[in-house]
């Protein structure tokens, strides 16, 4: 017999009927973190409200990507609730580069401070903090960071594993929402509009409480409630493509280009009430957002002679822009890449990007010798050289991808037929969202397509075909050349709902086109 397309899904995701009937009940705010919270969050509530009691100056310390600005603004809205003036600080990635570091906590204590939030950093930042501490400041750290052997000799830490509000790591923004509820007494939906960008924007897995989170915010979510996350959104219904495509990239776009303190601007963007100011720094965003799109299209365009098996580059760069140009360049032409910037002291950073099948670790380890440092994982990672070792690196990397060649990595993927793709199941696949990390779109396989039967653009690189007058396959950068050397193919791809005029059609998004056997 065959199966429904929900037992599919089911098999698909690994769950049984009754977790999907879990993950799909119905949620709302005040009910997403039931039966959590932080070990020891009175103490660090207690914490924030002496210091308020006593009049103490109070100052957030936070990050420049969006997860740290979701987090700054979060803390600097709640105290704004409870009528409290507060200082923030975004560091500039150039200048001061990432976390809490001695001299600002040397600053902190020589201007009186009494109190130092760090949000999305903070739990490696020892030195800082104990100096903060030996110096009668006390210190929160809110953080979602993986936590060493030790910890800070903080007064108080909220961390989504190591204080145990569950096992699902979650982000630094979210971190700061979950505080705000113990200090405020409530829930506010703002605060947590705000703490589900992060969840996106930092890529946290979308299961348990930071989907019931989503979800949430999803569903009570109204347009044109709050201006500075509906101009970023283009006024669109918040979802989690809306976050990953428009909110988010333009929110990080400040933290990538910025190199002075205006960055901190964005916090002020996102907890005024001054709508002047906010639509005057939304064009500022928006700008800076087309500056990080042409500067990573005007390199990932170019015309690399002679690609082999891999891609290394160096170049005059901003480096919050690095690994998106990687990025462009690993979607381009399919082999890993290493984009190399002048850093500090005469050495290089560079970012590094692989495709599907290949270890950049793997092939970083086996350079160890010609770098200053190094991390990351299979897909993604960024190092450090001298610039005097870049054509040797160069050369090695390129030889090692070569041993080291993109292995083809079987995509599980849902087989339907043509009459199973209709808008109910649609929606019924939509029931399994939000989608993201650790919770992927599922991707679904048609097979056994003539190619001959398919049509292309005029200049022959994608795939446009119709299908009847409620469907059409769409596959950019799959070439009518590449494609007709096979009889039959299988595509895979993703299913979206479109409307164009009042109609309302499903596109079949082509991921991968592979030969039928």
């Amino acid at each position: 017999m065959n199966k429904s397309l929900l037992e599919k899904l089911l098999d698909y995701y690994h769950i049984s009927y009754e977790d999907y009937l879990h993950i799909t009940r119905e949620v709302n705010l005040s009910s997403f973190k039931e039966g959590h919270d932080f070990d020891d969050i009175d103490k660090a509530v207690d914490l924030v409200k002496e210091v308020i009691a006593n009049n103490g100056k109070i100052i957030i310390y936070g990050d420049y990507d969006a997860d740290g600005v979701m987090g700054t603004s979060i803390l600097v809205k709640m105290f704004q609730y409870l009528d409290v003036v507060v200082s923030y600080y975004i560091p500039n990635r150039y200048k001061d580069g990432y976390g809490l570091t001695l001299s600002h906590a040397q600053e902190y204590a020589a201007n009186g401070f009494n109190l130092v939030i760090t949000v999305d950093n903070g739990i490696s930042a020892f030195e800082p903090i104990d100096y903060l501490i030996n110096n009668g400041v006390k210190v929160l750290v809110l953080d979602h960071h993986q936590v060493q052997d030790t910890v800070p000799n903080a007064n108080a830490i909220c961390h989504p594993t190591y204080t145990h509000f569950g096992e699902t790591a979650s982000s630094g923004a979210f971190t700061a929402f979950v505080f705000s509820i113990a200090l405020l007494g409530r829930i506010d939906k703002y605060l947590a509009t705000l703490a589900a960008i992060s969840l996106i924007s930092d890529m946290m897995p979308l299961v348990d409480y930071n989907r019931d989170l989503l979800r949430a915010v999803f569903k009570e979510y109204r347009p044109f409630e709050f201006s500075a996350v509906d101009l970023l959104a283009d006024h669109d219904p918040i979802d989690e493509t809306v976050i990953g495509m428009k909110i988010a990239p333009r929110i990080n776009s400040i933290g990538r280009l910025c190199d002075d303190e205006s960055i901190n601007q964005i916090v002020n963007y996102f907890t005024t009430d001054d709508e002047e100011f906010i639509l005057n720094y939304y064009s500022y965003i928006l700008d800076m957002n087309e500056l990080r799109k042409n500067l990573s299209k005007e390199v990932a365009g170019l015309s690399l002679e002679d690609i082999k098996e891999a891609i290394v580059i160096k170049g005059e760069y901003k480096e919050g822009i690095i690994g998106l140009i990687a990025n462009s360049l690993v979607n381009k032409y399919h082999v890993p890449c290493v984009v190399f910037t002048r850093g500090e002291s005469g050495s290089l950073k560079g970012s590094a990007r692989a495709p599907e099948g290949f270890d950049i670790i793997k092939v970083f380890n086996a350079l160890s010798n010609l770098m200053l440092t190094y991390g990351g994982h299979a897909l993604a990672g960024g190092c450090s050289i001298s610039e005097e070792n870049f054509v040797l690196f160069k050369e090695e990397f390129i030889k090692l991808s070569k041993d080291n060649h993109v292995e083809y990595v079987p995509v599980s993927a849902i087989e339907v037929s043509f009459n199973e793709i209709n808008l109910e199941n649609y929606e019924l696949i939509k029931s399994f969202s939000p989608f993201g990390e650790s919770w992927e779109s599922p991707l679904l396989k048609i097979s056994h397509i003539k190619t001959n039967t398919l049509t292309f653009s005029r200049d022959e690189k994608h795939i446009l075909t119709s299908v009847g007058f409620s469907l059409r396959l769409i596959g950019f950068n799959f070439s009518k050349e590449e494609v007709l050397k096979n009889d039959y193919v299988d595509l895979i791809g993703e299913l979206k709902k479109n409307s164009y005029k009042g109609k309302t059609y499903l596109e079949f998004n082509i991921k991968k086109v592979e030969p039928h056997n």
